[in-house]
């Protein structure tokens, strides 16, 4: 029999290595899918962001490449140690060094080939569904068909098999590494009690601390020099965690009257043993598990959150300061139905930022279009257009301002960021260039959209309104029936104002097309990469906990001689198992709700719910992975 033959017959034997298989083909349809969807026709008509939708799926794509050449390369030693007996078997029938290094290359590549080709082939029948997809959660309407993109083909193959290319010779180079005898003595590895270090156990666990604690005011007060010390932290910490404090917290319980019940002494020797080892693999997994997360999370919450991102921006349909009339007839010629119409007279005064009291000066959310020494703006309308506003929005009305006195309106919000937080303004005196007013009140009700967050505003009384010399200018607010659709009335619009469109007009339907196409892009990229980062590192885990399953036959022969049954036996490997899966997840999911708290101070939204969903979703596939685990463990030694 040839060595082509024997490859072959090998690569024959798949349900051995179907998880292996089934992992790396995911990774080749993820990442041609991506590169189909840069270059699908009607995602290129129907997308005016392709700029962006380029360069994600660009990133996405080389991102995607190097992790699965770091998975593969990794799945690559545990087969080589699984089958060093059988190459060692290769040599002593006669086989030559240089035979069966071109034995491994072969097999190798034989993968390779079959994953590129049900990969691809996949990825093609399932490009034009992800389209799809990508068009809904980005809130576009197009229709895609199936499509063949012979330079996406291309590439992926070209990637792919580079990376197959070069695990192929590294297997092929590492039968020179070892002798007959060596391969034969493979799975009697000589295991020892590691030792134990509390220092280096404590220190990990302080430093896993450290980290926890910049994420607060640390690391919002001083984000470019707090990040890197954190993540140098939580990444030292994490190692020296699974490489010290396990092991230490293994001794101990060792050393409790639990550690001789049942099968806990044969558990608990299993797992110290093994620990050492394992320890780079379960660190390294703990950081891709937390930063899996944290991406998905973050995506699946900003996606979540669209709506009131863009409220936030855009409180009302449609402002305008000029041409009503020419609008208001753009308005009532289109679909749009007028639920309410709101019309206010706002006056703007200059003020000096230098002396605009604390603590609104030192407060971000506070600040005006102005510079240290030059003059700011302040914006004022009367009380009765206030009411108006407040009945518009469903706002509570607050009482009327006498002399000398005002309610500051829309930039009402303490900026956590900041050590200096603001409880509330009122009883601060401001001063314009006309007069000093004494805050009575506050809310968060918007005069217009055409006026940044950051411009202060106030509601004085109507007489107090009227004796200020500026001139008034008329702003118009209008509420639609539907205002996340347009048929067309926004560049009727545009053009109606011409340059002075981002100066006297402002929809929310853009600012919400916008944010829905750029936010439902970042999540479809991160959940997908986030999904192959699982399936790469519970396939690890997979790997991992087979080849010590070949290693611990003789050890569960043993154990079977000496009394202990097959349910025993199966609970002794639900428990190791469980150990290696539960360890690094639990961690990595500690590191990732750290980093939502983050998030959440800084877009000041509940992400309980959204980060639920997306670690609910993770879960499940994890426990999936258990399962098969435990039972292709189970079999083999059992």
């Amino acid at each position: 029999m040839n060595l082509f033959k024997l490859a072959f017959r090998n690569l024959k034997n798949i349900r051995q290595n179907m998880m292996y298989l089934g992992a790396v083909t995911f990774a080749i349809l993820i990442y041609y899918t991506f590169l189909a969807i840069r270059s699908n026709e009607a995602m290129l008509q129907a997308n005016e962001l392709y700029g962006k939708l380029g360069t994600v799926f660009t990133g996405s794509s080389v991102i995607l490449a190097l992790f699965s050449a770091v998975f593969i390369w990794y799945s690559s030693d545990f087969f080589l140690r699984r089958r060093k007996q059988e190459i060692g078997l290769y040599a002593l029938l006669g086989l030559e060094r240089r035979q069966i290094a071109k034995l491994l290359f072969l097999e190798t590549m034989g993968y390779g080939l079959i994953g590129l080709l049900i990969g691809v082939s996949l990825g093609t029948i399932a490009s034009k569904y992800f389209v799809q997809l990508l068009a809904y959660v980005m809130g576009m309407t197009i229709e895609s068909d199936f499509s063949i993109n012979a330079g996406a083909i291309g590439q992926t193959v070209v990637v792919f098999l580079t990376i197959f290319l070069v695990i192929a010779l590294r297997s092929a180079r590492t039968i020179y590494r070892f002798t007959l005898i060596e391969l034969f003595k493979a799975k009697q590895q000589v295991e020892t009690i590691p030792k134990v270090h509390p220092v280096l156990a404590l220190v990990s666990i302080l430093l896993i601390g450290v980290g926890y604690y910049l994420t607060g005011e640390p690391l919002l007060a001083h984000f470019t020099i707090v990040a890197p010390v954190l993540m140098l932290c939580i990444i030292v910490g994490t190692f020296g965690t699974m490489s010290y404090f396990t092991i230490f917290l293994l001794r101990l319980l060792s050393k409790r009257g639990r550690h001789y019940r049942g099968t806990n002494l044969i558990l608990h020797g299993q797992l110290l043993s093994r620990i050492k080892s394992n320890a780079v693999m379960l660190s390294t997994i703990t950081v891709i598990t937390a930063v899996t997360l944290t991406t998905v999370g973050t995506a699946t919450s900003i996606y979540y959150y669209i709506d009131r991102t863009v409220e936030e921006q855009m409180p009302y349909s449609l402002s305008i300061a000029s041409q009503q009339q020419a609008a208001e007839k753009l308005i009532r010629s289109s679909d749009q139905t007028i639920e309410s119409r709101t019309m206010v007279n706002v006056k703007t005064v200059n003020h000096p930022l230098k002396e605009l009291p604390n603590p609104l000066s030192f407060t971000m959310s506070y600040q005006t279009f102005g510079f240290d020494g030059e003059p700011g703006q302040f914006s004022y309308i009367s009380y009765s257009d206030y009411q108006k506003l407040a009945k518009s929005n469903g706002k509570k009305q607050l009482p009327e301002p006498g002399a000398g006195e005002a309610i500051v309106l829309e930039t009402f919000k303490g900026n956590d960021l900041l050590k200096e937080s603001v409880k509330s303004p009122v009883g601060v005196t401001f001063k314009d260039d006309h007069s000093s007013f004494r805050i009575t009140g506050a809310t968060d009700l918007p005069i217009t959209q055409l006026y940044a967050k950051k411009r202060l505003a106030f509601a004085v009384s109507d007489d107090v309104f009227a004796m200020m010399p500026e001139k008034a200018a008329m702003l118009t607010n209008y509420q639609f029936s539907d205002e996340r659709s347009d048929d067309g009335l926004i560049d009727r619009l545009e053009q109606l104002y011409g340059k002075k469109t981002e100066t006297e007009m402002a929809a929310y339907y853009p600012v919400y097309a916008m944010t829905t196409a750029t936010t439902g892009l970042l999540a479809f990229a991160a959940g997908f990469l986030g999904l192959v980062f699982l399936l790469a590192t519970g396939s690890i885990i997979y790997f991992k906990m087979l080849a010590e399953a070949e290693e611990s036959k003789q050890r569960f022969t043993i154990i079977q001689k000496i009394g202990v049954d097959q349910q025993e036996q199966t609970g002794i490997i639900r428990q190791s198992v469980g150990f290696m899966f539960v360890l690094p997840y639990l961690l990595g999911l500690v590191h990732s709700l750290f980093a939502m708290q983050v998030l959440e101070k800084l877009l000041n939204y509940d992400l309980r719910l959204p980060m639920s969903l997306a670690i609910g979703c993770y879960t499940v596939v994890y426990l999936v992975y258990y399962l098969v685990t435990v039972r292709a463990y189970r079999r083999i030694v059992i």
